[in-house]
């Protein structure tokens, strides 16, 4: 079983569309995911669909091990599906001080039942707080999507030198594997000397596929649906194909 993390210390970049739609595009090739929602902004879980009542066990609950695994999921398009809600934010404050907070996540899914399942993602938020290292902690590899602004190279930078350093101390097997420029169009110059730039300093680290803009991963996270859900002919949905095959590709090559 592989866990993967989707980290990017800046917003907006598309990291939950990427989340979202490479689940349900390794789901339709035959495969057993499961999608961790760890972001406050809960848009993992909106972008499903899924509406949490407050009676309802979430993310959190999961995590301080209230809750079975099983008890918490809830399936959207063939993926098992675990919910935040806004409350993991003021949660977020009062496990600073908790001895082991950095290591909920990776405890959870040790102590879980999750050998049918072949991966499992994480969804982290846009920055360092506790549920970021929490994903660092437990992955064994991180996807970011990067868009292809200049800004966006500096936070690139950052996040790699923080999986270096959480490599070194807390996660040997921890690893960027992987980075998908999302929103991309080579027609604009400087998305083009951006990903120049990307490819120039990380390789085949960049995949070679790039998510073009399209209108429908903005409308299917508006209606609670992956892209394949919403529209399966448009680009978002060839282009999260693809990348599909191209991850299943590198974890074949690479064991």
């Amino acid at each position: 079983m592989k866990i993967v993390g989707f980290c990017n210390l800046k917003g907006g970049v598309g990291k939950t569309t990427a989340c979202q739609n490479l689940a349900v595009a390794l789901v339709r090739r035959g495969l057993k995911v499961a999608a961790l929602d760890l972001d406050p902004q809960s848009n993992l879980t909106a972008g499903f669909g899924i509406s949490v009542p407050e009676d309802h066990p979430y993310i959190y609950d999961f995590l301080m091990g209230e809750v079975s695994f099983q008890d918490v999921k809830n399936i959207r398009e063939g993926v098992d599906v675990v919910p935040s809600t806004l409350d993991l934010a003021v949660v977020e404050m009062q496990l600073e001080s908790q001895p082991g907070r950095d290591t909920l996540l990776k405890d959870a899914l040790a102590s879980s039942d999750l050998t049918d399942y072949d991966v499992v993602f994480c969804d982290s938020p846009p920055q360092l707080g506790i549920f970021t290292r929490n994903v660092l902690a437990a992955c064994g590899e991180i996807l970011v999507p990067l868009e292809s602004e200049f800004y966006s190279l500096a936070g690139l930078r950052l996040l790699s030198q923080t999986v270096e350093l959480y490599r070194k101390r807390l996660n040997r097997g921890l690893g960027i594997s992987g980075i998908l420029l999302t929103r991309h169009n080579p027609k604009i110059i400087m998305n083009r000397e951006v990903e120049k730039e990307v490819r120039s300093h990380f390789g085949d680290t960049v995949f070679r596929r790039y998510v073009r803009q399209n209108i429908s991963l903005v409308e299917a996270s508006g209606a609670g649906l992956s892209v394949f859900g919403y529209d399966e002919e448009s680009n978002g949905a060839r282009d999260y194909g693809v990348l599909a095959d191209e991850l299943l590709e590198r974890w074949k090559k690479n064991g």
